[in-house]
């Protein structure tokens, strides 16, 4: 298969700082806030509370359901095949309840390393490469987050790790991770987005007016490369992804925890009608996130980039454990 539509988008992904591929304009496998073209334009919306939803209940720790299933315990890091493709797949520690963490787009399973060793000292956690990242063989179909999440459930059916489950997504992970607990909810009890792309951030992207600035072409440039599943590693069908998101209406009151960064980091250069209008559609899709259960709250983080699970994994970590059975 001829891959050279794939080299040179993912090529200008990482000239401009990938995550511009997973929501603010970051390196995929980097925690700075680094852009192409000198400093980036930042904006910091004003957040009256934490708790942003409608719902007084505060998220807190859930009881697990009753399981007759045993619970593993030895440690796994190795390839099981699924729809044929072999995916690998990492789980330790040992508890009442599994941790699945979902990285963002383009990103591997080693983007946790910062929050997987402090919770499987306390549950078993799993992460995973999705296919054509990590050490995972190479995407060879289309996907979209429907897709990945049933993938990844049949991975850890092959790998032998049940739930119950509290589902973590970074970046595009947000949206698998929902689509996760939406299709297999009677196993999930707890979801935490990591600044969680929106479901109308392609949109917003590809809404920006072309100004021939270096900014607007970047973001154009993105959006152009999204148009088609070869155009990157995952063979993701980016709009029908976050379409498919975008129809998940409830997740009824699983407890859940959106943690953005206050700070919205985007191109330099780009027009400020443009920053407004993109950091707006960035906040009020974590709303959105949001209202999707009764039993949610919106945690506001400052001085981070769009990795928080790196630039402050203390924050993610005590999200996640405060979702854990007592």
């Amino acid at each position: 298969m001829n891959t050279t539509p794939i080299t040179r988008r993912r090529n200008l992904h990482h000239r401009f700082g990938a995550v511009l591929v997973g929501a603010a304009l970051i390196g995929a496998t980097a925690c700075g806030n680094n852009v192409a073209n000198g400093a980036p334009n930042t904006v910091v919306p004003t957040f009256a509370t934490a708790q942003t939803v409608p719902s007084t209940t505060t998220t807190s720790a859930t009881t697990a359901p009753t399981t007759t299933v045993a619970r593993p315990t030895a440690t796994i890091d190795e390839q099981v095949e699924v729809s044929g493709h072999r995916v690998h797949v990492r789980c330790t520690g040992h508890g009442a309840t599994t941790v699945l963490l979902i990285a963002g787009f383009e990103t591997g399973s080693v983007g946790w390393s910062k929050v997987e060793p402090a919770i499987d000292t306390q549950t078993r956690v799993c992460a995973h490469d999705r296919p054509g990242t990590g050490t995972s063989d190479p995407a060879t179909t289309t996907e979209t987050f429907a897709t990945q999440a049933i993938d990844l459930h049949a991975v850890l059916a092959t790998a032998n790790e049940p739930g119950p489950y509290v589902i973590v997504g970074h970046s595009f992970g947000g949206a698998e991770a929902v689509t996760f607990a939406y299709t297999f909810a009677a196993e999930v009890i707890g979801l935490v987005l990591v600044d969680a792309s929106p479901v109308t951030w392609p949109a917003a992207i590809c809404a920006v007016a072309d100004d021939h600035s270096d900014a607007a072409t970047m973001l154009r440039s993105l959006c152009a490369s999204w148009s088609t599943p070869l155009g990157n590693v995952e063979y993701l069908d980016v709009f029908a992804a976050f379409t498919g998101a975008s129809n998940i209406t409830s997740l009824g009151s699983l407890p859940m925890t959106i943690i953005t960064a206050v700070d919205r980091t985007l191109p330099a250069g780009l027009a400020v009608a443009e920053v407004a209008r993109l950091t707006h559609a960035w906040n009020d899709g974590q709303q959105q996130w949001a209202r999707l259960s009764t039993d949610s709250r919106v945690l506001p983080v400052e001085n981070t980039g769009h990795h928080i699970e790196l630039d402050h994994p203390d924050i993610v970590i005590d999200a996640i454990t405060r979702l854990l059975p007592q």
